[in-house]
């Protein structure tokens, strides 16, 4: 089985005191013999992520920049070490899908142009299962035909 998952999984597996962190590793606990997918939309926003969480102060606790630069050392160390399939579909398909997802559901359902190059780059690689804790994108996932899954 390979499963896409999205920066706000990636990012709950990987900071502790994420709202969904202990539902993230329940769920990679039970899919470790899976293929996790990884890609540079992953490396690109992932890491921003995590960059971003020094300059909220409304996350608690706050994360020193200290810290965000280990969690993204040990994720980068992570895919090196082949815990992640690095998978790149041509990215002109990706872009594609993403505008076709656009045109076919952007005026009835609500999502930013990440949740579109998350879920193109899901369908490009053929995924067989997307993660994510955002309710937006599990519904254009759903609606691109994707088997989703909202762990908690």
């Amino acid at each position: 089985m390979t499963i896409y998952a999205d920066t706000s999984f990636l990012v709950a597996s990987r900071y502790p005191h994420d709202n969904f962190h202990e539902a993230a590793l329940d769920f990679y606990e039970g899919h470790e013999e899976a293929i996790w997918l990884w890609s540079p939309w992953h490396r690109l926003e992932v890491t921003h992520a995590l960059r971003q969480y020094t300059q909220h102060p409304e996350t608690k606790p706050a994360l020193s920049a200290g810290d965000a630069r280990q969690l993204i050392r040990r994720l980068e160390n992570d895919v090196r070490l082949g815990y992640f399939l690095h998978l790149e579909p041509d990215w002109r398909d990706v872009y594609r899908t993403a505008y076709e997802l656009s045109v076919s559901h952007g005026f009835e359902l609500t999502f930013r142009s990440g949740d579109l190059l998350h879920v193109a780059y899901a369908v490009e690689s053929a995924a067989d299962l997307l993660v994510t804790f955002d309710g937006r994108q599990a519904a254009l996932a759903q609606a691109a035909g994707l088997v989703v899954e909202l762990p908690g």
